[in-house]
């Protein structure tokens, strides 16, 4: 790794903690995770944290020696992030990037604590790929991705891509399985995560509003041919709609696409993700739809999130 490389993940590496976690049935797990703040808030995975009794936090600052009890702030399934909070008040947070600058070329690091090896290791890539969407055997579609080529290990979650010059721009999050291709992992573009970090932190779950659906994006005209519509269609299409959820009442079905929210022109699921942000529970919304049979408006009043469930 040239020098200059080197001198950035020195500046980033206190910034970088190894997140471990035990269940109520004893098992333990590991991942990382990345300071945001330096007033004890930092920023996981919500796969790291999920079904965990006890969270804690080992940092590579070297002021803060041993492990620290970490709270779980709030999580967002969906898009596999959940916020800590550590009783330290004079941490390092990382710098901010801005992953819509990224083009396809860039150089990359990823810093985290993979394989349980007991430390943290760096491993160097390229921006692959821009708006991913993958669809993990155990959670739901992730879209708006970085693609990378940097090695991404179990034990990565919830650590840091950073640019050359030491911004954060993912959350690493997922990678493929080793049966289906080499060299190809994702993170949570920063762009996507700022603000689902923002909400974490300053709206609790029970004010969160909840649809009741599992989203994908149609962003391309072979992918809305395949549904039956117009090659030009954008939108968000509905892959799973939850029982007796708002959605459930008022009608959705799976393959119905969302093209619209108040009016408001949805052309991904990160659209209606964004759109839900500014609505409260119990607020009642007007959405657009268009399938095979053709487009109809169903209005619903959107419920809290329930604790443990993402969409």
């Amino acid at each position: 790794m040239p020098a200059g490389e080197a001198d950035v993940v020195a500046r980033v590496l206190p910034s970088v903690v190894n997140v471990r976690t035990t269940t109520f049935g004893g098992d333990r797990g590991e991942g990382s995770g990345v300071v945001v703040d330096r007033r004890g808030i930092l920023v996981t995975n919500y796969h790291v944290v999920r079904d965990a009794r006890t969270v804690t936090v080992v940092f590579n600052d070297r002021r803060h020696r041993g492990a620290r009890r970490a709270e779980v702030v709030g999580t967002a399934p969906e898009r596999d992030l959940a916020v800590l909070r550590v009783r330290v008040r004079d941490l390092v947070p990382v710098r901010l990037g801005r992953s819509a600058r990224l083009r396809l070329g860039d150089g990359l690091l990823a810093v985290g604590f993979p394989l349980g090896l007991g430390g943290p290791t760096v491993t160097r890539g390229i921006v692959s790929g821009l708006d991913r969407t993958i669809s993990p055997s155990d959670g739901p579609t992730l879209e708006g991705l970085l693609q990378t080529d940097a090695a991404i290990n179990p034990g990565n979650s919830g650590g840091a891509l950073i640019d050359l010059g030491g911004r954060l721009v993912g959350i690493n999050t997922a990678a493929a399985r080793a049966s289906q291709a080499e060299n190809i992992g994702f993170a949570i573009a920063i762009d996507e995560a700022i603000p689902v970090i923002q909400e974490i932190r300053s709206k609790p779950a029970e004010r969160r509003a909840w649809l009741g659906v599992s989203l994908d994006s149609v962003d391309s005209d072979l992918e809305a041919a395949q549904l039956g519509l117009d090659p030009s269609v954008r939108g968000a299409v509905v892959v799973a709609v939850v029982p007796a959820s708002p959605a459930a009442r008022a009608g959705l079905r799976e393959l119905d696409v969302i093209v619209g929210l108040d009016g408001k022109q949805v052309r991904s699921a990160s659209d209606v993700s964004r759109a839900l942000r500014a609505v409260d529970p119990g607020d009642r919304i007007a959405l657009d739809l268009v399938d095979s049979l053709g487009p109809r408006r169903v209005a619903l009043v959107v419920a809290k999130r329930p604790a443990t469930l993402g969409s």
